[in-house]
């Protein structure tokens, strides 16, 4: 697809369609209060909540990766973060996990589940677009599995450890656009890590890496909290890094590693051979 108009009305479209599932996805997630849960695990019913929102989720996959072929998986992929985010905006923040007393150590399991979801999408949606076109395959001869498990590939992940410290930096206040914000911005600086460590390298799973890095920061911070989780949050000691919803991380991830790959195409390297 050469022309740039069908392009950006593709995209456009199916960037617009995935937010409406989002949005579809989110009147399945509402809490015991009335409004939409921080988190599927804190829905009213979370069965039905996780339900609606792989049922959505899988939607958009299937209509995003009609842009895989034509542009590149990381478009798509971009596309079904959007869709995410949709969701994530209509979902409660911090202020309301803290104060309903959700439990923290859940949300960072939630966020681990968020990650092996995306991982699972990011695969699926390479294995029907095909390698980057400014990543050519190391190996022609090898499998779509080894070529993501490539030694190089698979060292490149370690870019992701960065995303909690990010985080961290970059998330102040509670709003939900902060939040998804500073997690772009932590899947950002993992694609552009990602390819500074093997530019050559096909970038599958580290879409899912920061996500699951997250999650498991998440983890460690819940069981180290003293005291009230009230209290920490408005005395200001709540950890940024706990202050992101799930979903928020998730859609942050894949729009930041999408645009953050798209910004860093200079850093591959025209070589014939990549191992």
């Amino acid at each position: 697809m050469d022309n740039g108009w069908p392009r950006t009305i593709l995209t456009a479209l199916c960037i617009i369609t995935c937010g409406l599932l989002g949005l579809l996805a989110a009147r399945f997630a509402v809490g015991t209060r009335g409004v939409v849960a921080p988190a599927i695990l804190d829905a009213a019913s979370p069965v039905l909540a996780g339900v609606a929102v792989l049922a959505c989720l899988g939607a958009a996959v299937v209509i995003a990766t009609s842009l895989a072929k034509p542009i590149n998986a990381a478009v798509s992929l971009f596309a079904i973060g959007c869709g995410v985010a949709a969701f994530a905006m209509r979902s409660g923040n911090v202020n309301e996990a803290v104060f309903q007393g959700a439990n923290f150590r859940w949300l960072g399991a939630e966020t681990l589940v968020w990650g092996v979801a995306t991982a699972l999408v990011s695969v699926i949606v390479f294995l029907v677009g095909g390698p980057l076109p400014d990543v050519p395959p190391a190996d022609p001869e090898q499998t779509f599995v080894q070529g993501m498990l490539r030694p190089r590939a698979l060292l490149s992940l370690l870019a992701s450890l960065a995303a909690p410290a990010v985080l961290a930096f970059t998330l102040v206040g509670a709003s939900k656009g902060q939040s998804i914000g500073a997690c772009a911005l932590a899947g950002l600086a993992a694609a552009v890590g990602a390819r500074l460590i093997a530019a050559n390298e096909q970038p599958i799973l580290i879409f899912a890496a920061p996500v699951i890095v997250i999650g498991v920061a998440q983890l460690v911070l819940a069981g180290q909290v003293g005291g009230a989780l009230d209290a920490s949050f408005a005395s200001g000691s709540l950890n940024p890094i706990l202050c992101a919803m799930p979903a928020d991380v998730a859609a942050g991830s894949l729009c930041g590693v999408a645009a953050g790959l798209g910004w860093s195409k200079g850093l591959v390297k025209p070589t014939e051979e990549a191992a």
